[in-house]
């Protein structure tokens, strides 16, 4: 995590640092002042008082500086790491959106970030326990060299245990994260299955114990687990402080007695053996204050840290996410596409493979050969699975053939400007999202021309245009795809893709689209491709295509 906040800011981390390297060493200036206090003349404690206040001042001021640096720093690096996660998401390709999930993607948007954000409003703390044990330590040294010697001895242990039980605690943390994903898509399930779940009982109980409890269960085990292990290690290194005191008062000095002792009996030379120095009483107390004084920021470093390790792990999904999204899209400087609103568009031995659940072998598609022609309304029918919408995907850019070609007018497409093609469709598919207000149009009369739209589509009883904003979303879902019609209007595109749109409307409005909505794009020039099962109306369409197994013929219309 230090290292992607040093990649970020560095300059900002370097100073909070210092900051916090001052602070560390105002508190242990502060143990040497109260330890000489406790031990000095009366005539010294003027000038020791002063000492007090000033150190106290400096501690102040530095925690302040470097937990505001800090805590600035981190909310400047969630910020940018929602854009860019953002910004990921929406240059990606579509066909690997779809490989990753939205279960995951959503996952990373709300716990992952929320995770980053809470690991890094610790950092402060963090930095300024970690200043105040090495300024501790500092003074153990200043002290005694023996000490000090005994202290890092203890601290090594402790970090030797710590990594040791530290290891299954990740893993443990590890897992629990992937049954967070596992969790996500449950939710998305409950919320989006609440009906199909309502209506069946065994499905709602299967799904909430196998599915949902299930995970939810493993989730809390990995969790108490990994936590359970960090308790552990925490505690072990709190031991090893209280018994270092122990082993300098008590141990140590009987120990000495013992070994002066045995060579007196076995007439020994007591100079050659390991004997511990003296230590005078100012020493000790001294030692003593200081051990007692780094316990507590100690114990909050090693608490703070299954935050950070948590913190990690979310740090390595967002970049892993990233990783999985790096395909730029935007057309390069002399690589965009020029055209006017009448051109053609072909598809040459266009092929797309993909694997279909259930099944051993993939699924191909094509090879297609297809011409469109402004000013056409072209029906696309088949059965499922038959291929209807993945051509669809294809033609609109959303997917890129493995073999094969597509042109407009004179230019290929290709990755380079991909994102401008994509730019000349306007598309209401059958799993359509609709925004709640009118993003990305611009002019005074948008609200004008969109109510127009909304009387002609007769949606104007039902929803209200103001500044752009759609009065409601609550409608029927026939409703929403003509709220979704209307926005593909205001668009004004020369390609229009209507993915199975009558489905939900009722016979009149059915009948509306197809007799009067489809030939008034015909005659704006606009080139129309509808997926449709509605036989009765084939004879609207200029040519009508039937895929079947990927294989795509043209069929009558009469």
């Amino acid at each position: 995590m230090f290292r992607f906040l040093l990649g970020n800011s560095r300059w900002v981390l370097f100073f909070s640092v210092c900051a916090g390297l001052i602070s560390g060493l105002s508190s242990a200036g502060l143990i040497a002042v109260i330890n000489m206090a406790l031990g000095n003349e009366k005539n010294t404690l003027v000038l020791l008082g002063w000492c007090f206040a000033g150190l106290c001042g400096l501690l102040l001021v530095a925690r302040i500086i470097s937990a505001f640096l800090l805590m600035r720093l981190g909310q400047d690096v969630i910020f940018d790491l929602r854009l860019k996660l953002s910004r990921q998401i929406l240059q990606v390709s579509f066909s690997r959106l779809q490989k990753v999930g939205p279960a995951r993607i959503l996952a990373c948007l709300t716990q992952d970030i929320a995770t980053l954000a809470e690991a890094f409003q610790w950092l402060p703390m963090l930095c300024v326990n970690a200043a105040i044990i090495l300024g501790c330590l500092l003074y153990l040294g200043w002290l005694s060299s023996a000490l000090l010697i005994l202290v890092l001895f203890s601290i090594l242990v402790g970090v030797i245990g710590f990594r040791l039980i530290e290891t299954r605690a990740l893993h443990s943390l590890t897992m629990a994260r992937e049954y967070d994903d596992a969790l996500y898509g449950h939710f998305r399930s409950l919320t989006q299955g609440v009906k199909e779940l309502k209506l069946h009982e065994l499905r709602r109980n299967a799904f909430f114990s196998e599915c949902l409890e299930a995970d939810a269960k493993s989730y809390r085990r990995q969790y108490i687990k990994g936590i359970s292990f960090y308790i552990l290690a925490g505690n072990w290194g709190n031991s090893l402080f209280y018994l270092s005191i122990g082993t300098v008062l008590f141990l140590l000095p009987y120990g000495q007695e013992v070994i002066v002792k045995f060579a007196q009996v076995v007439e020994l030379d007591v100079a050659v053996l390991p004997i511990w120095p003296a230590m005078k009483p100012d020493v000790l107390r001294g030692y003593c204050l200081t051990i007692l004084y780094m316990i507590s920021p100690l114990a909050a470093f090693v608490e703070g840290l299954p935050l950070l390790a948590k913190g990690n792990i979310a740090l390595k999904k967002i970049e892993g996410l990233g990783k999985d999204s790096r395909e730029p899209e935007l057309a390069k400087p002399g690589e965009s596409l020029e055209f006017s609103h009448q051109v053609v568009l072909n598809l040459m031995g266009v092929t797309h493979q993909y694997s279909k659940e259930g099944e051993d072998r993939p699924f191909t598609l094509g090879p297609v050969d297809l011409t469109l022609q402004p000013g056409e309304v072209v029906f696309l029918t088949g059965g499922n699975g038959s291929g209807k919408t993945t051509l669809a995907l294809l033609m609109v850019g959303l997917y890129m053939p493995e073999q094969g070609i597509i042109r407009l007018g004179e230019q290929c497409i290709t990755k380079a400007n991909r994102e401008e093609y994509r730019q000349q469709f306007s598309a209401v598919f059958s799993d359509f999202y609709l925004f709640d207000s009118l993003l990305g149009f611009h002019g005074n009369e948008l609200d004008a021309e969109a109510r127009a739209y909304l009387a002609c589509l007769q949606l104007d009883h039902k929803v209200q245009i103001e500044h752009g904003e759609f009065s409601t979303l609550d409608l029927s879902q026939g409703q929403r795809k003509r709220l979704a019609l209307l926005v593909a209007y205001l668009e004004d595109r020369p390609f229009y893709l209507f993915d199975e749109w009558a489905a939900d409307q009722d016979p009149i409005f059915k009948k509306i689209f197809y007799t009067e909505i489809l030939p008034a794009l015909k005659d704006k020039g606009k080139t129309v491709i509808v997926i449709s099962h509605d036989e009765q109306y084939f004879h609207v369409a200029d040519r009508c295509f039937r895929l079947e197994d990927g294989q795509l013929s043209e069929i009558s219309v009469v």
